[in-house]
């Protein structure tokens, strides 16, 4: 192609007048000259020999899928979470006087502190519970729901499923459920629960982002809304918590359900029911358990 005539002529060489320190240049400069990271180097070759036999990298996977499932279990709790801030532009500052009243005043009532009340039910009337549950595993739980909360208006309903409502055996089993209901119209929580074969059951769903699994999860999700003071209700998640490991463990776990009872204890709560609900599924309990469980049997299933 022919060559453009320049407009104005250019020297090949260009003279710098800074006085500032020249810089390498790249282009030229070999690769060989870069240092290189011997640590780094070494930890890679380490790595590279490192093998792990069949079971050591089924322990890990084991742990992993343990991780995944707390993580799972405190992302709905998360969700399920309404935490209100105080507003920091309407707040006043403390003046020193006051300051120092607020502590004697927190000194005199630390051995007794106020209840707080979650009066939080709005939550359950807005949208209604769905339960799918299995009657070869009955969460007998909800036949505890209005003696937990007597001040609430229930209105339970059990539903058969259509794959299950020729089957005799389940329909005897899922006998003692029946359907609760309130004369009072307003503030009505409303529960659906609908009998089918489901793997794992129950199946709690509230909303179409909002579900979980498992009986303690059932209880727990009414345990967060209905009136309850914040220290009980910190005390029964930790309690929960353990009896929901237990539950879905691979190993059988029942004798650390007993440790979890003692006789006096035979207080009607949600973390008793839930102890009280698993084993009563199962048999061959030693005769101070059985004493406990009819104590409550005879309360809840009339």
């Amino acid at each position: 192609m022919y060559k453009l005539k320049p407009v104005f002529r250019v020297p090949l060489v260009i003279e710098n007048t800074c006085r500032m320190y020249k810089l390498k240049d790249l282009q030229q400069m070999s690769f060989a000259e870069v240092p290189k990271n011997d640590k780094s180097d070494k930890l890679l070759d380490d790595l590279d020999e490192i093998q792990l036999s069949d079971q050591e990298i089924q322990v890990l996977l084991e742990k992993q899928n343990e991780i995944l499932k707390t993580l799972e279990q405190l992302e709905l709790r998360l969700n399920k979470l309404d935490v209100k801030f105080p507003d920091i532009k309407g707040s006043e500052p403390v003046t020193e006087n006051q300051e120092s009243t607020q502590c004697n005043v927190h000194k005199k009532h630390e051995s007794s502190p106020k209840s707080v009340i979650n009066n939080d039910i709005e939550n359950l009337i807005k949208n209604d519970t769905v339960v799918f549950a299995d009657p070869e595993d009955p969460p007998y739980s909800l036949l505890a729901l209005p003696i937990l909360w007597p001040k609430i208006a229930w209105d339970i309903s059990y539903h058969v499923h259509s794959s299950i409502s020729k089957d005799l055996k389940t329909l005897g089993t899922i006998k003692a459920f029946k359907n609760v209901t309130s004369k009072n119209s307003k503030s009505i929580v409303k529960v659906f629960v609908i009998w089918k074969h489901v793997k794992p059951s129950p199946k709690v769903v509230r909303s179409p982002t909002d579900s979980s699994i498992g009986e303690v999860s059932l209880i727990q999700s009414f345990n967060q809304y209905l009136p309850l003071t914040a220290a009980d209700q910190i005390k029964s998640n930790k309690t929960l918590d353990l009896i929901n490991e237990i539950e879905y463990s691979a190993n059988d776990r029942t004798t650390e359900l007993y440790h979890l009872i003692t006789d006096s204890n035979t207080k009607l709560d949600i973390t008793n029911i839930a102890i009280w609900s698993l084993l009563y599924k199962k048999s061959g309990h030693p005769p101070k358990i059985e004493k406990w469980l009819s104590h409550f049997t005879k309360i809840i299933i009339v």
